[in-house]
């Protein structure tokens, strides 16, 4: 009976420590800069783009480039399309950030995947981000600096470290759904030059590198 209570104790413990959210540690700090200092502006930027992923027990993969363009009007736009030319999905963003899906494949035409890739792609361009909400933490002893702000659904996180952006992170108040890491800003306002989204919950990630060449849309 003792040693069934201990090893219950030990699950109860492993399993609130398993549980215990990132966030918990973080202070509160003044903030006298906003996350939206990186927020980039681009009149087109081209990414190689991987998709890997598994669902159902079955893995699937999806390759190609990632377009990025700021029309005249304002508006934001973000097509993928594979080597041959076929546009995997085209979604645009107007000057106030409503969103339009102009164009998406059957397969992946889902409510659920259309919500996750419109939120990844939001996430990089700071749009539908509450900025009053903005509030500053920091972590591991002032060694990373988080800027959050509040969606729809959760929060968004820009991490920070010696004042470069290196990650941003979706996140409820339990857990991080979301982790994207960020590599590479010629400046505050360039587009990076790599990201890695890593999905926590839907089992999947898109690797993107930007690349310089054009490409026939």
């Amino acid at each position: 009976m003792k040693r069934f209570l201990r090893l219950s104790s030990l699950v109860l413990i492993l399993f609130s420590v398993g549980c215990s959210s990132p966030y918990k540690d973080l202070q509160r700090k003044n903030a006298t800069q906003s996350a939206f200092r990186f927020q980039p502006q681009f009149d087109k930027a081209i990414y190689r783009c991987i998709v890997d992923g598994i669902f159902i027990l079955k893995k699937y993969h999806l390759s190609g480039l990632l377009i990025f363009k700021e029309l005249k009007t304002g508006t934001k736009r973000a097509i993928f399309q594979n080597e041959l030319g076929l546009t995997f999905f085209d979604m645009e963003w107007d000057r106030e950030g409503h969103f339009k899906l102009n164009k998406i494949i059957s397969k992946l035409d889902k409510e659920a995947i259309v919500k996750t890739l419109r939120k990844d792609l939001e996430m990089l361009m700071m749009i539908g981000l509450e900025k009053e909400s903005e509030i500053l933490f920091e972590r591991d002893r002032g060694k990373e600096q988080l800027y959050r702000l509040n969606i729809e659904e959760g929060f968004v996180y820009y991490i920070t470290q010696n004042n470069q952006l290196v990650r941003i992170e979706n996140a409820n108040n339990k857990k991080t759904i979301v982790s994207v890491d960020v590599n590479g800003k010629e400046s505050n306002k360039a587009m990076p030059d790599g990201l890695f989204y890593d999905h926590k919950k839907a089992n999947f990630t898109i690797s993107l590198t930007k690349i310089e060449s054009d490409v026939n849309e």
